[in-house]
């Protein structure tokens, strides 16, 4: 090896090993960087995670104290027991929430429709909320905002913050409420939930709200009067109101009775396929073909003095076990079966309705069933005899001659008291 290679090699190595020096210097430099930079991130992350926290806790605390400002008036259920709520509330739910709605789109859930399913995933979401209380009503709203109220209060998630991720989640005890109220907008524009003219939670106006708030001011209005009955004309009318005219006029065709009254209505599935919509009046089930744009065909109409029996049952027709549990979950899940409605030996299978509407149908079909039994029982007239005296005369004129023993009347009274008796006789 001549030196002049030896100086080229010496050169090449010299001029590697700077090159590498810089290399590592420059990663270095990049790493400290890229660290900096994610540590900044972090410290802006942590940051905006501590304001919007601190501002979503300082909106549950402002509508706290806002609410809890307002003179107290008594408590919105009025000294109602929890057996006094719940009972009215399911009979309110049936006749007035759940008829000519649209299950799969309402706001509104009573119990026992409140399943533990949402109770469980409530108690995960607010960590106050005391599981050991009875859900009264559950108000789902957009932007993931809810309300929960039970017996002993009211519990709220709502998005105060612009950001779904940060709500502000309270509790506010029961008898610190005087009054809940709904105020409904135009169309598209909010309908406000009201705490003691607190403006709680806004809606975006719809069709669904605007039912839905109606029959929530017609239940709180019922609980602090403590109006409990609900009469068939009080269904009746709002029945007719949910529906419309047109609905209301093609079913009247039907209906023959001067006195006959909607009880029940269901739309059943919102689908192309799902035709079959059910009609409950006080005499009769009427099964109508819903064609498109409002048109009816194939009209079946059940007098209850006919039908002899009302049941659900789960859509399935496997009889693989396997393939039915499936099914039942399914049908858990989309909350559907099938209404069975036997007539003269046969039966009617309706697969178009949502679970609660099928159960409904069948509350229903029992309860006018047993008033028709029971117009149509022939009246049996008892005669009944005039009782005899002549025991009651017996009686006294014994009585009388104890009298005479005793030494109380004389002989002649008791012959004189003896001859009126035996005279009536």
């Amino acid at each position: 090896m001549g030196l002049f290679d030896k100086f080229n090699k010496d050169e090449f190595l010299d001029k590697a090993k700077s090159s590498m020096g810089n290399v590592a210097s420059t990663v270095k430099e990049k790493a400290a960087e890229a660290k900096a930079a994610s540590d900044q991130k972090k410290a802006e992350k942590a940051a905006l995670e501590k304001e919007m926290t601190d501002k979503a806790n300082q909106s549950t605390a402002d509508i706290i104290n806002s609410i809890l400002a307002y003179e107290n008036n008594g408590s919105v259920f009025n000294d109602l027991s929890k057996e006094q709520i719940l009972s009215f509330t399911k009979n309110f739910y049936d006749k007035i929430v759940l008829p000519a709605s649209s299950v799969q789109l309402t706001r509104i859930q009573m119990p026992p429709f409140i399943s533990p399913k949402l109770i469980e995933r409530f108690g995960k979401t607010v960590p106050m909320f005391d599981t050991s209380e009875t859900p009264i009503l559950h108000i789902k709203a957009d932007s993931k905002q809810e309300l929960m109220l039970t017996e002993k209060a009211l519990y709220f998630v709502l998005n105060c913050t612009g950001n779904e991720k940060y709500l502000s989640k309270g509790r506010i005890p029961i008898e610190q409420i005087s009054e809940i109220s709904f105020v409904i907008g135009e169309d598209k524009e909010l309908s406000t939930v009201k705490c003691d003219e607190y403006e709680l939670a806004g809606f975006i106006t719809d069709k669904v709200i605007r039912e839905d708030f109606i029959a929530l001011n017609e239940y709180f209005n019922r609980m602090k009067n403590h109006n409990f009955e609900i009469t068939n004309e009080q269904v009746d009318q709002m029945i007719r109101t949910k529906i419309g005219d047109k609905v209301c006029t093609e079913i009247q065709k039907y209906m023959i009775y001067d006195n006959e009254q909607f009880v029940y209505f269901a739309w059943g599935l919102n689908s192309l396929s799902a035709k079959d919509y059910i009609v409950c009046t006080t005499s009769q089930i009427i099964v109508m073909d819903r064609e498109l744009f409002g048109a009816t065909a194939n009209v079946k109409q059940l007098y209850y003095e006919d039908i002899t029996s009302a049941s659900t049952e789960q859509n399935s027709n496997s009889n693989d076990l396997t393939v039915y549990l499936l099914e039942s979950a399914l049908t858990a899940a989309t909350k559907t079966c099938d209404l069975n409605l036997s007539v003269a030996g046969s039966n009617m299978k309706i697969s178009t309705l949502y679970k609660v509407e099928a159960e409904r149908v069948v509350q229903v079909y029992h309860e006018y069933r047993k008033i028709s039994k029971q117009a149509n029982q022939p009246q049996v007239i008892v005669q009944q005899q005039a009782p005899s005296n002549n025991v009651d005369v017996v009686e006294q004129i014994q009585k009388l001659k104890g009298l005479q023993e005793a030494g109380i009347l004389t002989e002649e009274e008791f012959n004189a008291k003896k001859a009126e008796l035996l005279a009536k006789m």
